[in-house]
Parts: C-alpha cells; sequence; structure tokens
C-alpha cells in the first residue's frame, strides 16, 4: 500500500494528514497533525508575512518534516492558500520552505482551492445541485455545481480571521462594529453577480467553522450520532448560535458546549459571514461537509492514479470493504439476492418509501462486525456501521442500514441501537425489519461464500411464497438454511416461506 501525506499552509495552521492508500482505491487515514501558526495575522497591514509568524510556520513544517522523514511517505502533496496567496513575500516564504524542509509549496489560486474543495465534496456526498461554501480564515470559496459539475466560482476576500481584525469582532463586541461588519459583508457578495439566483439551493458548509458549529448544535440538542459528515442545521440554528457567541465577551465563549479554544476569538467573525450569505440568499439549510481541500486533494490524487466507480455510495461501500479485507463478490452476491428478493417481495410487506441505498450498504456491509470478533459480529456490525466512513447516505439512511444489517429489532439484540431509534418511524420499523430478514436469507443462499445462486424468482400464492433459485451447482444445504428463518418470514410477509 502507499503512504502519500497531504499538507495544508492554511491562513491560521498548518496540518498534515498522511493517508494509506490500496490498490483498489481504498484508503485509510492515518495520522492527522496540525499546528497554529497564524500566518494571516498582520498581514492586512502590508501585505506581508511577518517574520514571527514565517518563523513559527516553518518551525511546524520542519517538524512535518521529521515525521515524513520516519514514515517514508511514497508521495507528498504541499499546498498553500489564502495567507501565502496574498502575501508580497510568498516567493521568500515558499523559497525557505524548501531551503529548510525540502517541501514543494504549490500555491493554490482562489480557483483551484474552491476546486479542490468541490471535489472533496463530490466524492463524498450525494449531491448534483448546490452551493458550496469553504470558510477558512482568510478567505470565502463559493463554488456553484449544477449536475454534479462546477457553473461557478469566486474567492472572497471573507475569512474567520480578517473579518474578525478589520471589524474588531474578537472581544466586547458593540453593535455599530456588528452593523458595520455586516454592511461590509452584503458589500462583497453584492459583488457576485450570480448569488441572487441561488435563492433556496442546497448549501454545503466545508471547513473548520462549519465542523465546529455542528459541534455545538450537537451538544445543544444531545443529538446520538457522532458524525460531522452530512449534518443538516437549519438556517435558524446558525442564527441563534451566532446571536449566543456575538452577544458574549471572549472569556464568556469559554462556557459555550463544543466551542473549540482555537476558534473563541474569530467564530463571531465567521458567523457573521455565514448568517449575512444565508439571508442574502434566502437558504434556509446548511449540510456540513467533514471533506475539504485536503480531502479533495486526496481524491484527487486517487483519480490521477486510478479508475475508480462514480457513484459515490458504491465507492465509499468498495472502499470500506477493502479496508476491512473482505470479500467484495460475496457482498455483492449478498446485495443481489437480497435486492432481488425486496423488488419482489416489497408490495407483499405492504413497505412503502425509498430503502434502496438503506437495502445496499447493510447487505454489503453486513460482514463488517466478523472484521472485530466473529461470535459478537452483531454487536459490533452496529457500532461500526454507525460509525463508518460511508458515504452516499444521509445520518438518517446510515442508521436505518446499520439496524437492518444487525437486526437489531429481536429484544435479546437491543445492546447498541437503543438511542438512535428516534431516526426512525413506526413504517421505518416495518420496512427494516423485512428488509433485515431478506438479507439473512440471502446471507444463508450464499453460506458456502460460491456465488452459485444467479438469481431468484419469487411466485406469490394464496398462502405462501413459494422461492424458486436459479443456480451453477447443488445448494441443498444453503437452502436448509434459509429455511430457518420460515417463522419470522410468516411473521412479516404474513405467508408461509418454501424454497427450492
Amino acid at each position: 500500500m502507499k503512504k502519500v501525506v497531504i499538507i495544508d499552509i492554511g491562513s491560521n495552521s498548518v496540518r498534515l494528514i498522511l493517508i494509506r492508500l490500496g490498490e483498489k482505491g481504498n484508503f485509510k487515514l492515518i495520522h492527522d497533525l496540525k499546528e497554529s501558526v497564524g500566518l494571516e495575522q498582520g498581514l492586512e497591514m502590508d501585505n506581508t508575512i511577518k517574520p514571527d509568524r514565517m518563523d513559527k510556520a516553518l518551525r511546524a513544517l520542519a517538524m512535518f518534516r521529521r515525521h515524513c522523514d520516519a514514515v517514508q511517505p511514497d508521495e507528498v502533496i504541499v499546498a498553500a492558500t489564502e495567507a501565502v496567496r496574498r502575501a508580497a513575500n510568498q516567493e521568500l516564504f515558499t523559497q525557505r520552505v524548501k531551503e529548510e524542509t525540502g517541501f514543494e509549496v504549490r500555491v493554490l489560486s482562489g480557483r483551484e482551492e474552491a476546486y479542490y474543495g468541490y471535489v472533496g465534496v463530490v466524492n463524498s456526498m450525494d449531491v448534483a445541485d448546490a452551493l458550496l461554501m469553504d470558510l477558512g480564515g482568510g478567505s470565502t470559496e463559493l463554488t456553484w455545481m449544477v449536475g454534479g459539475k462546477i457553473k461557478e466560482s469566486v474567492s472572497l476576500p471573507l475569512g474567520a480571521l480578517n473579518v474578525t481584525q478589520q471589524f474588531g469582532l474578537a472581544d466586547n463586541i458593540k453593535d455599530e462594529q456588528m452593523r458595520r461588519a455586516q454592511e461590509g459583508i452584503l458589500k462583497v457578495l453584492h459583488e457576485v453577480p450570480w448569488l441572487p439566483g441561488l435563492r433556496s439551493v442546497r448549501l454545503i458548509g466545508i471547513g473548520g467553522t462549519f465542523r465546529n458549529l455542528c459541534k455545538i448544535d450537537r451538544r445543544r440538542k444531545s443529538y446520538p450520532l457522532e458524525r460531522i459528515h452530512n449534518y443538516l442545521m437549519s438556517d435558524q440554528d446558525i442564527m441563534d448560535i451566532h446571536r449566543d457567541v456575538s452577544s458574549r465577551n471572549l472569556k464568556q465563549r469559554r462556557a459555550i458546549k463544543g466551542l473549540s479554544s482555537e476558534r473563541m476569538d474569530n467564530i463571531v467573525g465567521a458567523t457573521t459571514v455565514i448568517v449575512q450569505l444565508l439571508k442574502y440568499t434566502a437558504i434556509t439549510q446548511v449540510e456540513i461537509s467533514g471533506h475539504g481541500l485536503r480531502e479533495g486533494l486526496v481524491y484527487d490524487y486517487i483519480a490521477r492514479t486510478l479508475n475508480l466507480p462514480g457513484d459515490v455510495l458504491e465507492r465509499s461501500l468498495l472502499k470500506n470493504l477493502n479496508n476491512y479485507n473482505l470479500d467484495v463478490t460475496h457482498a455483492r452476491t449478498i446485495y443481489r439476492i437480497s435486492s432481488s428478493l425486496y423488488r419482489q417481495l416489497k408490495d407483499l410487506a405492504r413497505i412503502s418509501g425509498d430503502y434502496d441505498k438503506v437495502l445496499k450498504a447493510a447487505a454489503m456491509m453486513h460482514d463488517v462486525g466478523t472484521a472485530l470478533n466473529f461470535y459478537q459480529q452483531n454487536e459490533h456490525l452496529f457500532y461500526m456501521l454507525v460509525n463508518s466512513e460511508l458515504h452516499g447516505l444521509s445520518h438518517r439512511e446510515l442508521v436505518m442500514s446499520a439496524y437492518a444489517s444487525s437486526n437489531q429489532f429481536s429484544s435479546k439484540r437491543q445492546y447498541a441501537g437503543v438511542r438512535f431509534r428516534v431516526f426512525l418511524t413506526d413504517k421505518d420499523e416495518h420496512a427494516l425489519k423485512c428488509i433485515g430478514l431478506l438479507i439473512r436469507i440471502a446471507r444463508s443462499l450464499d453460506r458456502s461464500m460460491s456465488g452459485m445462486i444467479q438469481d431468484v424468482i419469487c411466485q406469490i400464492e394464496r398462502d405462501k411464497v413459494i422461492v424458486k433459485t436459479i443456480a451453477a451447482g447443488n445448494i441443498e444445504l444453503e437452502i436448509l438454511d434459509a429455511l430457518r428463518y420460515c417463522e419470522d418470514f410468516r411473521k412479516y410477509f404474513r405467508k408461509s416461506l418454501f424454497i427450492m
């Protein structure tokens, strides 16, 4: 497996991630290192990175160099964003980095930064039309995507740090300061000609500020799922947090649960930018992306070296299966059999609604619990699924997949999922019980993991369902194993089950 290092030199911090990349495009995050350096601080005075800030960044990068020397990565990608991009002494900085660490720094343009944020999103979220907002320390990148492609993008000088510094929003904020900040931000937004046409479009928030807003909101709501990616916030949620942080001085903000100590001084500047954009566009909901620039660089590197499937969920499922060294062919077989059963029997079970993605994830990930312990696989399966890096599903869909795959509804098996029941309706519970049963039947029909069953045909009669198997060999043992579920089948489908 290849080891790839991504280093992001931002306006406030420098960050290193180390990934281990498999031959099939699967990758794992191995290390995540972050150092606050504040390159943006003082930059607005004469457009130069101050000597003390440059030295601090270089010390952090020298430490990253030592880390790279220790792990011996196959590839090192170093990218710098707004602070270095804007600096008049940019060349001096990149030269010193080269001389003192050996790193070749690629200074991204605003358009390139927006592009990599977009790559991070489209490879990890099921999205076609949206406005992406990547809020950094020194700038905000806005990207309008239509049909999964970039239509427009712009880089605006509205970062959390420079807005905070320009309008004095760090501590003891007066009404006049806030009014000037709001007017200044709106003035910049008015310069983007295509923004007014995006009213009520889906907004996806990228960057550390959005991730921190998610953590604050989760604490406020006692949200059961410890997950940032795909987290939903209303415009009112964000405005409430904005009013809270802006009404407190710096010391008082320490009492806000979930607020990062590193963001206490610039959180008001950041939320002011977000709130003004929401008001300007009349957008009412924000979806948080846990992936941005760094992940975009990873996905771009993978795309340049490997041919990957285009569907986000499919790609994510394959990544997880390969990371856990599970049998992909067997996983596909379980999905193929269970989805065939589902299509033919869902009307009989009176299932309404779209559960196709839930079924796919639950069926293909059914064996992931065995990666920890074969004898307690259901317990581990539920936990591993709800905490997985599985993309292309909403939080609700992810939880439903975990329920369906792990058979959590049995009274004897409610070991992990009770607190997540808030995501489900009674209709969902019925559908997931049926889907889970069909997956268990499919597992039995491929018990030998030979893939002998090519198709199943369901014949629905007055008091029974006959499942006719089309197989490439003798599957008597598989059929006997599947018939263990006759009682459950009658319970959920109200007919006797026969398999032949």
